[in-house]
Order: structure tokens, then C-alpha cells, then sequence
């Protein structure tokens, strides 16, 4: 009898925006947050360690998360392995009783809850002894503040399946970005000291709560953080988070009128390329992200790629490399004047779209970010691993070059014609434009 030996069973995709790397079990994930809140911890703020104390007696309790607690991430068997995936408040409430006290953990640095079997795993859950709803602290309104105007010209969100989800989701990844781009705590803010004129409180209830965020729009739009409250945003605090390790090395480059940032992880000179920004904002969300693991560039290109931001992978070259010529792409053509798009229109655009992002010069869509890259991301399933790929020499080429004091960056860029292939624009002999549009 002949015995067939059954190949281990791949590890599932990881939930985007969990924290948990691919492969990684939960004692792995818990052991690589104890050493980064170790090296946290060395320049933590006596009123930053208050609160974070304060947070950790009050889960002592065992209790779930209020309207406004903790995040809660629950660690789902698939295939025989743990996903860490993010439950919004109320349907985590409802599934705590799923878990002993052992298989939950509570870390006071990012404010989140762990429950995982894993952690216990000859242990069974038994109803705990406390109350369904931890609101110790929610006895404020924490409702959002969008910008006053007549009623009249809200049109009402229909009820569509998945609308709440989505709107939850949406929600946690604003909340994400104002808590690592200007580290704005939306859970435990005291009173405001001001309002912001002309932003009135809506009876709309979100996940999160961004009853702070019109006062801190009011001064960034005004370009002065320095009346801010520390509270609100540490960007000028010397106890700022900003003062931690950061992971990477940061060069500013001016060039002309125009300001770069070049993001490179620590101790990979010389090793892979570097990433170039226009955005500030989008520098200091890699900085606290901590997306620079062990000198490897390819975790900062993965999610700067989901996230849908515009950003360039650039590689050293010297500042004699040769420029090389783009090769022709076909356009969607012209079209006599008054012609009206048909479906057969829509259908070689999808065709000569799809061919073109899925050749080697079409990857580059991916950092063009906005409608460009999402129609990359679309079109390209496996594109954070295209995005990590290396482009031949003749296509780094035909790119731009940023000149630096030690040589040059090159990066890839795409034409306006390609461009035009990738958005569906065709012309019309009148001279003017038409996008088709899903």
C-alpha cells in the first residue's frame, strides 16, 4: 500500500490593519509588542504612564469594553491557525463569554484587548460575574461634529447589506490615522477647553469618538500646533512618542520648490531601495506605524500599497545613468465629435486596462495612489507583492530621476498616455476628454 504524505496546510492571510505579521502565532504577536513597549516604555510621560495605568486597573476588572473602551481584536481558528481580526465593540461584548480570563489579555500601550483560545487553550469558558456593559466611562456624548449645513441637502444613507459594516470599518481607520499621524487619543480625552464656531453636534453615532477633531483641524488649517493641547497632539511635546526609536532614517529633499522625504529603515544602506514621499503626513504615519522591521524595506512598501497612498520606490543610481526613451503605448484612440460611448467602449478599455497593469510597466500604477492605484489594486490581486518587486533595469531607466547630493534616486513613472489607458480617456476630435467611468 502506497502512503501519500499530506502537505502541511498554508497559513491564511492575515487581516489587513491587525498588527499580526503573516505566519505569526499569537504568542509570537504578544512577544514582539512586549519588546516594542519595552523601548516605549523608556520615554513614556509621567501623565502618558497615569493614563495608561489608569487603563490597565480599570481591565483588571475583566469586564468588556464600553461604548468607548478598548479595541478587540479575536483570534479565529482557520485552518488550524489563529487570525487576529478586529470585532467592533458590541458584537465583542456579545462573544466575551467565549473566553476565560486566561485567554484574554489587555495591553495599556495600544489600548486593546486579546482574546484567543490559544492563550488557554484546556481551559472552557464559564459565564464571568460582572455587568453586561462596562460604561464606567461613558457617561459623555462622544458623537462626531461634521460641518454645519441645511438639513435639507443631507440626502439620507440607504440601509444597504454590509452599509454598517462598512461604516464601522471606515471609522476604526480614521481613528487609526488621527492616533498615529498626530497621536490623538479619541477614547479618553477630558473636556474640551473650546469648540470650533460653526461645527454643530449631530445625532450620528460612530465607533469612535472624534469630538476632538474640529479643534484639532482648526489648528492645523491654521498652520500653528503650537496653542494645541498636549492632550490632542504631542507633534511639539517633548514627551512626544516621536522622541522612541523610530526604526528608520529620514532625509529631507529640496528640490526647487518641492519638498521629498526619503524613508529608509535603519542599517539597509546600500541594501534594496528607499521610499520617496511628498507627504509629510504620510512620513510620520511609517515612523508610527513601526512598519521597519529588521532593516527589510518590503513591510513599509506592503502597507504603504494598501493604504492607497501615493509614495515611490527609488533606487541609487549614479547621476551619469542614462535616461532611456518610454516605449510607445496604444491609446484608446480618437472619436469623431459628438460620438456617444458604447458598452464595446467599456469593454476594450477593461481589455487594454487590464493588459497593460498586468505588464511590466503597469505595477507602477500601484504608487500613483488615489483612482490610479485603487484601479492597480483592482485589477492586480497579488499587488503588495508586486509592489515589492524589483523593476529591470531598462524600466528603472525610463523613470525619474531625483538628483541628491551622493548621486541619484530613480523611480518608476508611467506616461500620459498610459495614465490615459489606466483611467479610460479617449478623444474626441472636438479636443475635449471623456473618462468612462464603472
Amino acid at each position: 500500500m502506497t502512503v501519500e504524505a499530506t502537505a502541511p496546510a498554508s497559513f491564511p492571510a492575515v487581516e489587513r490593519d491587525s498588527g499580526q505579521k503573516q505566519g505569526e502565532d499569537i504568542h509570537a504577536f504578544i512577544e514582539r509588542r512586549r519588546l516594542h513597549n519595552e523601548k516605549r516604555a523608556q520615554h513614556e510621560s509621567p501623565d502618558a504612564k497615569k493614563r495608561r495605568l489608569a487603563h490597565e486597573a480599570h481591565a483588571a476588572k475583566g469586564a468588556p469594553p464600553g461604548k468607548k473602551g478598548a479595541r478587540v481584536f479575536i483570534w479565529e481558528e482557520e485552518d488550524g491557525f489563529f487570525i487576529r481580526r478586529a470585532f467592533n465593540r458590541t458584537d465583542a461584548a456579545c462573544r466575551w463569554d467565549e473566553f476565560t480570563p486566561s485567554q484574554r489579555v489587555y495591553d495599556s500601550f495600544s489600548h486593546q484587548w486579546d482574546l484567543c483560545t490559544a492563550l488557554a487553550p484546556d481551559e472552557d469558558a464559564e459565564p464571568d460575574t460582572y455587568d453586561d456593559y462596562d460604561d464606567d466611562n461613558d457617561n459623555d456624548d462622544f458623537h462626531f461634529y461634521p460641518p454645519t449645513s441645511p438639513a435639507d441637502l443631507i440626502p439620507a444613507i440607504p440601509n444597504v447589506p454590509g452599509r454598517e459594516a462598512m461604516e464601522r470599518e471606515n471609522g476604526q481607520r480614521a481613528a487609526d490615522v488621527l492616533q498615529r499621524a498626530y497621536d490623538l487619543d479619541l477614547e479618553d480625552q477630558g473636556e474640551a477647553a473650546d469648540v470650533l464656531p460653526g461645527w454643530q453636534k449631530q445625532d450620528v453615532s460612530l465607533t469612535i469618538s472624534l469630538r476632538f477633531v474640529p479643534i484639532l483641524l482648526q489648528h492645523i488649517l491654521a498652520g500653528d500646533l503650537t496653542g494645541v493641547a498636549a492632550d490632542l497632539c504631542d507633534l511639539t511635546s517633548s514627551n512626544s512618542d516621536l522622541e522612541l526609536d523610530w526604526g528608520v532614517d529620514v532625509r529631507i529633499l529640496q528640490l526647487g520648490g518641492q519638498t521629498l522625504y526619503e524613508i529608509r529603515p535603519r542599517g539597509s544602506e546600500g541594501v534594496g531601495p528607499s521610499v520617496l514621499l511628498e507627504s509629510a503626513a504620510t512620513a510620520l504615519q511609517i515612523i508610527r506605524s513601526g512598519w521597519a522591521q529588521d532593516s527589510d524595506v518590503e513591510p513599509i512598501i506592503c502597507n504603504l500599497a494598501k493604504w492607497g497612498v501615493e509614495f515611490y520606490p527609488s533606487w541609487p543610481r549614479p547621476a551619469n545613468h542614462v535616461s532611456l526613451a518610454s516605449p510607445p503605448q496604444p491609446t484608446l484612440g480618437r472619436r469623431p465629435p459628438g460620438y456617444e460611448p458604447t458598452l464595446v467602449d467599456y469593454g476594450v478599455y477593461v481589455q487594454r486596462r487590464d493588459m497593460f497593469l498586468r505588464s511590466p510597466r503597469g505595477r507602477a500604477a500601484l504608487f500613483y495612489g488615489g483612482i490610479v492605484g485603487r484601479l492597480a489594486r483592482l485589477v492586480l490581486s497579488d499587488f503588495t507583492d508586486i509592489a515589492c518587486l524589483a523593476p529591470s533595469e531598462d524600466v528603472l531607466k525610463t523613470g525619474a530621476r531625483v538628483s541628491t547630493n551622493d548621486g541619484a534616486l530613480w523611480h518608476e513613472t508611467l506616461t500620459e498616455a498610459e495614465l490615459g489607458i489606466v483611467c479610460g480617456v479617449y478623444t474626441l476630435e472636438t479636443g475635449t476628454y471623456f473618462i468612462l467611468c464603472r
